[in-house]
């Protein structure tokens, strides 16, 4: 089925899934943005409380990556193998360096000539093109969304490392409960250690919110959601709408419980609530497998392009209140025509890197 702008939508996509999605890169591209509806009559749409789209990301990669190598492993014996997991790595590589090393070299230049601002001196760029520049210590000042491919891309080499080798000696659904505490209770104890260098919302933004180690425990929370689905399907079934209710709830919980910078809460355990808050979406959005309409169609592209805005959005931001300030001070009309120029700078992304060599991919 192909949809506008020759954009192809797999029937088999679960559309449930595609609006979380959806929603998770709308929320990032609108928090990016909102600043140019201050003082407009949509200003209350900067006040809304939205979840950080990044975090529905991570826990969604553990979990449509989990619940891909647990099937398969329940296929085969509780073996996963390395031709599986080798594959998985050519793929995955296929699928989210391209992108990312190209925006990369985007950045360097817009750095480079003084199309934005940005230190090229102060993080050597081989940390950039090697998923290292924010493992264990932050980065600022240039290529600022990035901060999130290394959580992903390690998760990506470790968990089916990890996954392959236990399945030698333990069956996944004894094994991967406790590789995912492991992962928790590593990123809460590398979050109470570096609780003394988080004196500002600056700070807590870089070493809190944007380190690898802060945040690989989001990414397999979503591994457990996965388990739940493959090993008690019934009461992933039974339980959707409240696992939902508890979701939504949880999800408030955690944003009006005390969390002043540096509060035991903030530093260590709010993330942690967060992303389970989100886990428990999992269950009702993952029954939503097709909506035949002009809107579900509209929400699959949305889906299918969210990496790519991802990783123009924020570029997109610092172009224009840069090079066309006078946008910024036009309020509603800055803000609408930031969204075209993201989707545009989107789709040729999507078009004229990622989709030949996700073509590519496909063919492994």
């Amino acid at each position: 089925m192909k949809d506008f702008l020759r954009i192809e939508v797999d029937r088999k996509r679960v559309f449930g899934l595609d609006l979380l999605r959806a929603f998770a890169i709308f929320c990032v591209v609108h928090g990016h943005g909102k600043h140019y509806l201050e003082d407009t009559a949509l200003h209350f749409l900067t006040q809304i409380p939205l979840p950080h789209g990044v975090d529905i990301f991570f826990v969604m990669s553990g979990y449509l990556i989990g619940k891909s190598f647990l099937a398969y492993a329940e296929r085969n014996n509780s073996l996963v193998g390395w031709p599986k997991t080798l594959l998985f790595y050519a793929r995955t590589a296929l699928r989210i360096v391209p992108n990312y090393l190209f925006i990369l070299l985007v950045y360097y230049f817009l750095v480079r000539f003084e199309v934005i601002g940005g230190n090229l001196q102060a993080f050597p760029m081989w940390r950039f093109a090697t998923f290292t520049q924010n493992l264990v210590t932050p980065f600022w000042d240039f290529y600022w969304e990035s901060w999130s491919l290394p959580v992903q891309w390690w998760f990506y080499i470790l968990f089916p490392l990890l996954l392959t080798l236990t399945c030698l000696f333990a069956n996944p659904k004894k094994s991967v409960p406790v590789i995912c505490l492991v992962f928790v209770i590593i990123s809460m104890v590398y979050r109470a250690m570096v609780t003394d260098k988080v004196y500002d919302s600056f700070m807590w933004d870089v070493w809190i919110r944007r380190t690898v180690a802060s945040r690989c425990d989001n990414v397999y929370i979503g591994v457990m959601a996965a388990w739940v689905k493959q090993y008690y399907p019934q009461f992933w079934d039974r339980h959707a709408v409240k696992s939902l209710v508890v979701g939504l709830l949880l999800f408030v919980v955690s944003i009006l419980l005390p969390g002043n910078i540096g509060s035991v809460y903030s530093n260590v355990f709010y993330l942690t609530l967060s992303a389970l808050a989100v886990a428990l979406w999992f269950p009702f959005f993952s029954k939503i497998k097709s909506y035949k309409t002009g809107f579900g169609k509209a929400v699959s592209v949305v889906s299918i392009l969210s990496y790519a805005m991802f990783l123009t959005n924020l570029m997109m931001v610092q172009i224009i209140d840069a090079k066309i300030p006078w946008l910024v001070s036009h309020g509603i009309v800055g803000y609408f025509v930031y969204w075209l120029m993201m989707m545009t700078a989107s789709y040729l992304l999507h078009v004229l890197i990622e989709k030949p060599f996700v073509r590519l991919r496909d063919r492994l």
